[in-house]
């Protein structure tokens, strides 16, 4: 194919002539293509951050609830430590 019967993308009619109404309207729809694609990369990126907030938060949980476990556990025995001195102190007296 030769440069002349090749066609030129901006000829939007067809007509082999490339106006400048036809032209704008041609970058208006490439500009149009590239925010398109703008916006489904943030949208993919914005559920991917999401994903990762939402296991980084399952882990975080999870870490809260055992060590929440763990100084709930230590507390209980401190306070039955407590319990018997002050048992102990009362049965002295």
């Amino acid at each position: 194919m030769s440069e002349e019967n090749a066609k030129n993308p901006m000829d939007l009619n067809g007509d082999g002539k490339v106006t400048l109404g036809e032209r704008a309207q041609y970058y208006a729809d490439k500009a149009t293509e590239k925010l398109e694609q703008a916006i489904d990369d943030y949208k993919d990126a914005a559920k991917d951050a999401m994903a990762d907030a939402k296991e980084f938060y399952g882990k975080a949980s999870v870490k809260a609830k055992e060590e929440f476990a763990k100084v709930s556990e230590k507390a209980k025995e401190e306070f039955a430590e407590v319990k018997e001195k002050v048992k102990e102190t009362f049965d002295k007296a």
